[in-house]
Parts: C-alpha cells; structure tokens; sequence
C-alpha cells in the first residue's frame, strides 16, 4: 500500500508484507501479475515488477513507487547488481526518469524457424517523448550533469536523432538546457522542419545546432561537440557534454542495469533465453549489455548475446567495444569483446537508409503482432535476427525492442508507396 505506518509480515505468504492499519498487501517479489489474453495469433503476457525494499531505495520513496510514480525525475541512490564486482566503479546515482520495468512478452514475428519461441523486450515503452533505450543511459549521465552543478548539456546525433530527442526532453525534465548538434544531408542555415524527432526535439525548445556532412565527417562528432561546449563556457555556461548515443562508460550502466531487471524477470516466469538479440548503433546499449551478460552468469548458462549492426561492420563494432574496455573499465582491459557476443551485418544501403525489403518486414511484424518498428534500428535488427534464426533456430530467443517509432515519419512516403500492397 502507499501508506507509510508500520507493517506485519503477512501470516500467509513469506514474500508480502500487510499493512498493519490499512490491511493492503505489497509484496516483495519481483513478479506482480501474469496476464494471459489468448488472442487468434498469440498469447501475451506481460510482466511487471512492483516495489521491492532494493528497487525503492534505488528508485525513490515507498509512497510514489507504491502508487506507480517511479518516474519521479528526482536524483535517487544508486546500488548496483549484486553480481557487479566492486572494482567496476559504479556511479552513486541516477534520475528516475524511465518508467520500469519496461514489459516483456511474447512476439510472433513473421519469417521465423517454428520451433523458435520469440520474445520482445519493450523497452520502446521508457517513456512518451523519452521512449527508447536512450533513456537508460540518460539517467546516470544526467543526474551526473546536476551532481556537478552544470546547467546545460551537449551531445550530437544525426537529424533524426532518437538520442537526441531524449536527451532534449529529459534534459528540460530536470531543468537543464539541451544543445544539439544534428548531422544533415541539407542546408545549416535554413528550417530543418518538424518531421519526426525534430517536432519533438522543437516543442522542448532545443538548441539545435546543424553540422553539414562534410564538416561532420572531416571533424568527427566528438570534436564537434567539444568545441561546442568551448563556446558555450566562454558565454559564461556550465555544460555538461557526452558523446552521440550517451555512449560511454557511465551512460554503458544503463544497460548493466537493464540486465538484471532481464535476469529477474526471466527468473520470475521460469525462463531461459537461449539467444538476446538487439540493435547495435553507437555502442553503448552493447557494452552495457557485454558486460552485463557477462558478469551476471548469463552468458555461462548458455545465453548468447547478438549485435545486429545498424551502420558499420561487425570490424568496427568489435574494435569500438575493445576500445570502450580499456578506456573505460580498466579492470576488464582483457576482455575480448569477440568472446562476449556475436555482431552480424545489418547495415543494409547504410545508417538511416531503409531498403523497400526492411519496410516490407516491419509491415509484416506490425501486421502480425502489433508491435511497430522504425527504420533506423529496430527493423533492420528485427530482420536479421529472422534470418539469423531460420540459419540457427534456438528454442527461445529475446528481442530488446530498442524505440525510434518518431524516426517513422521521416519515411512515410517510401512506407506509403508499400502499403498498396498490403
């Protein structure tokens, strides 16, 4: 219950507590409801995780977890998973920003081996203008920007940036002013319009900054953003600056993080994941996940973790996330991101470009499951882990639905073209 006296152990189950005044239960395991609707296609069950004693440390006070207000945007104590040694820094807080545990159930994708169980991670349902795996990583490093006193925050992302949409928003949530460099294809000096993430990126009144793509290219993002940042100190402003993706060893917590609310939501329904597969753009949602698979046991009790590379080959994911090691967390400096997980190629025509074939499938799984992909990463992913599947069918595999469906629009007349035929 949301009260706040005293409570008696429940007299019939060990893992609930009843309120001694009120007489509500509120139990402490990590499962709170099962509900199967049998459907003509599928069954679904979605699973939730109510307030324990560590999630409302970790996601503040009894009362608001209790009545479903965990996404509060205050600063909350961070404790990592019991399985994170200690020599694995980890960061002493976060915001409450996302609203978790995001659900999982089951996701009966076209093209798929029959005797492949496919699950889906929904972690496209974070939030509303936060929706997507951004957010994760956005909690630890913005509650950083606010433990040190900064009052604005720089990253970078191309023009129809899902990072830089979540960045923006949550950035205002917590009073932080938002300046985004996004990459265009098009003119710097003129309206880069309201498609997609840019309306959202616009109502939150973001400081969009336009890079061209042959500035882009002969700088490189990060250099980019910091002489963004150089400007901004020389107007007298405290910014707080991250990398394209919130891709670096703080923001990688996010995902070390969503490991274990995996781990327990398996644990609670009794299942194993033979096989994770999500999409692999900037690197930081993998590393998080890499290490996480790792350290939690996962990875030794036989789940295979799956990179479906969005834009660059599985060279340059593997050479990035050896990087991010040994830059970032020097206690695993010898780990070989090759012996961790499996990236396989997703690219396609390129990084935002969608082939008539990957629209057609995310047609296809919308049309079947109801579950909307976006063109950037999920669709690309979703159709390579269809094939990697019909080569090596698994008994149960996961699929960490990673966001972007604002990226949608900005292919609306290419996914128009392919309605008529369906």
């Amino acid at each position: 219950g949301a009260c706040c006296c005293s409570a008696a152990r429940c007299a019939c189950c060990c893992s609930a507590t009843r309120c001694a005044c009120c007489g509500s239960l509120q139990h402490t395991g990590m499962l709170a409801a099962i509900g199967a609707i049998s459907g003509a296609t599928a069954t679904w069950i979605v699973l939730r995780s109510v307030p324990t004693p560590l999630r409302t440390k970790e996601r503040g006070s009894p009362p608001s977890a209790s009545l479903g207000l965990g996404a509060t945007g205050e600063t909350v104590p961070y404790t990592p998973p019991s399985w994170a040694p200690a020599s694995l820094t980890a960061p002493p807080s976060r915001l409450a920003l996302a609203h978790l545990p995001t659900p999982l159930h089951k996701w009966p994708v076209p093209k798929v081996a029959n005797e492949t169980e496919v699950w889906i991670k929904r972690d496209d349902m974070t939030g509303c203008e936060y929706a997507g795996n951004k957010i994760r990583k956005l909690e630890f490093l913005l509650a950083d920007a606010k433990a040190k006193g900064c009052d604005c925050v720089i990253t970078v992302g191309g023009i129809q940036s899902n990072h830089c949409r979540a960045t923006a928003a949550a950035a205002r949530r917590v009073g932080l002013e938002p300046h985004i460099l996004l990459r265009t294809s098009g003119p710097t000096d003129s309206d880069p319009g309201l498609v997609g993430n840019l309306l959202v990126d616009r109502m939150v009144g973001a400081r969009i900054h336009l890079v061209s793509e042959a500035k882009f290219q002969a700088k490189g993002a990060w250099k980019l953003v910091c002489e963004l940042r150089d400007d901004l100190e020389e107007d007298g402003k405290l910014p707080y600056a991250f990398p394209s993706g919130g891709s670096n060893a703080l923001g990688s917590w996010g995902y070390i993080e969503a490991v274990r609310e995996i781990a327990d939501q398996a644990a609670a329904a009794q299942l194993h994941f033979d096989r994770i597969y999500f999409g692999c753009g900037s690197g930081g949602t993998a590393a998080g996940l890499a290490l996480g698979v790792h350290l939690s046991g996962l990875g030794e009790a036989g789940t295979e973790l799956v990179g479906l590379g969005v834009d660059d080959d599985p060279a340059f994911f593997y050479d990035k996330l050896d990087g991010l090691f040994r830059a970032c967390f020097s206690d695993f400096t010898d780990l070989k991101s090759r012996e961790l997980l499996t990236i396989l190629d997703c690219v396609g025509q390129g990084y935002a470009q969608a082939t008539d074939e990957e629209l057609a499938y995310a047609l296809q799984v919308a049309r079947a499951t109801g579950v909307c992909l976006d063109p950037v990463y999920t669709g690309k992913a979703a159709l390579g882990m269809a094939r990697d599947l019909r080569a090596r069918p698994v008994e149960r595999a996961l699929f960490i639905h990673t966001g972007g469906l604002l990226g949608t629009y900005a292919k609306a007349d290419q996914i128009g073209a392919l309605l008529a035929d369906f």
